[in-house]
Formats: C-alpha cells, sequence, structure tokens
C-alpha cells in the first residue's frame, strides 16, 4: 500500500526518473549510432566520467541529505578531472589520490551526524509500506523509502546503484531465529531501522565503504538479523 505523495516528493522522484530515463536514452543513441557506424563508440571511453557530472548535478538538485551538496560538487569535480586527463589535458595518479574518495565519504556521515534531515510531511508520505515475508528493493539513480511491518520476515534483498535506500524495520517481527538480508550498494547509502529487540550479524565485505552498526546487543538474546552483500563506495547505517 502507497501513501499519498506531496507535490515536492513528486518533483523529487520525477526528477530522479527524467535524469535515469535520459541516461538510458543517451546510451541507446550512442550505440544505435555506433551499429550505424555514425559515432565511434571509442569515444564513450573518453567521455564517461562525464555520468559522474550528471550524477553530482543530480545531488545538488534533488539533495537526499546534508551531505549530499558536498558529495554534488566533488563528483562534479571528480568526473571533469578524469575527462580532462582522458583527453591528455591533465595528468594525475588514481593510485596517490584515491584516499580522497574515504575522506569525503567520512566528511558526508559528519555532516550527516551533526546536521540530520528534518523530518517533514514531504518526506514520510514517500514511505511504501509492504506486508510482505521478504523485501526486495531496487534503486538505481533513485531513492526508496519503505515501511515493513511482517509479522514473518524472512528477509531478502537490497540492490542500490547511484541511489539511496531507508527500510523500516521497526515494526516487522521475525518468524524464526534468524533472518537474513543481503545488501548490493554501490555509489549509495542505505539506512536500516530494526527493532531493539533484534541482534545484528553484520557480514558484509566493504569495498572504499563501511557498515555503522549503531544498535546495542539486547540483555536478552532475540532474533537475529544477519546481512551479508558487499558495499563499494557508499555507506550502510543500522539503527534503531
Amino acid at each position: 500500500m502507497r501513501r499519498d505523495r506531496s507535490p515536492a516528493s513528486h518533483v523529487r522522484h520525477a526528477g530522479h526518473r527524467v535524469l535515469f530515463g535520459l541516461l538510458v536514452i543517451g546510451v541507446g543513441v550512442v550505440v544505435l549510432l555506433d551499429n550505424l557506424r555514425l559515432f565511434d563508440i571509442s569515444l564513450m571511453r573518453t567521455f564517461w566520467p562525464l555520468a559522474l557530472v550528471i550524477w553530482g548535478v543530480a545531488r545538488l538538485a534533488w539533495p537526499m541529505h546534508r551531505g549530499s551538496g558536498l558529495m554534488g560538487a566533488i563528483l562534479i569535480v571528480a568526473g571533469l578531472m578524469v575527462t580532462a586527463q582522458n583527453l591528455g589535458y591533465l595528468q594525475f595518479h588514481w593510485r596517490d589520490w584515491w584516499p580522497v574518495f574515504i575522506i569525503v565519504f567520512g566528511v558526508s556521515i559528519v555532516m550527516r551526524g551533526l546536521w540530520p534531515r528534518p523530518v517533514d510531511p514531504a518526506w514520510s508520505n514517500e514511505i511504501t509500506l509492504e506486508h510482505g515475508e521478504q523485501v526486495d528493493i531496487q534503486a538505481s539513480f533513485s531513492a526508496v523509502s519503505q515501511r515493513n511491518d511482517s509479522t514473518a520476515f524472512k528477509g531478502g534483498r537490497i540492490t542500490s546503484t547511484f541511489g539511496g535506500v531507508e527500510l523500516d524495520l521497526t515494526q516487522a517481527r521475525m518468524a524464526g531465529p534468524e533472518a537474513r538480508l543481503d545488501i548490493s550498494a554501490r555509489f549509495s547509502g542505505v539506512e536500516l531501522r530494526v527493532p531493539r529487540d533484534w541482534q545484528i550479524a553484520v557480514e558484509v565485505a566493504s569495498t572504499f565503504g563501511g557498515v555503522e552498526d549503531k544498535t546495542v546487543p539486547p540483555m536478552t538474546p532475540g532474533p537475529r538479523l544477519i546481512l551479508t552483500g558487499e558495499v563499494m563506495f557508499g555507506g550502510v547505517e543500522i539503527k534503531y
């Protein structure tokens, strides 16, 4: 069941969908022109970093949190620098500069902690309420906010690429002693809210990313949620 959305939420989601649609159309046009011998697809190897610029502009236009502005600016600069390097106008070694991504990610986390996004009706109205035993969330160049209140929760999967996911499980209950939730987050952020009596086991591999577990193990052992998967250039936050 989906709640009614405010005009502001319609604008934000429409913007994400339009941007993603334009990117898909652009790729299709390039491939078609290459098949017709009207375009050299090797040019994509030179100008692909402009996708980072577009992503950065999207983060500035439709911010998800306080750190979106900083992340958007960094993406724009990085995209322009890589494009300039591909064109031969700039020379630098990623091997020396990759720690910058870790620094930026850390600053973004700090900004979200110091200035959390205000809870307003425009955001709360975006939440999708689900009752299924398993979740299957996919977010590509978009934001998904979902609440699950299943009385027999068994886990599921979250897949996000260049997007953001918020999953609220505070009203959910497990059917058995444990449930398994697989997370694949690439250039994405995932926020997971769980009941206070759940135990959290993190088995997520991370590459230039991280998992932050803000929960406290309950005094009495309760149901266990096992998190598996991979995080690349992104982050997962678990809290109450």
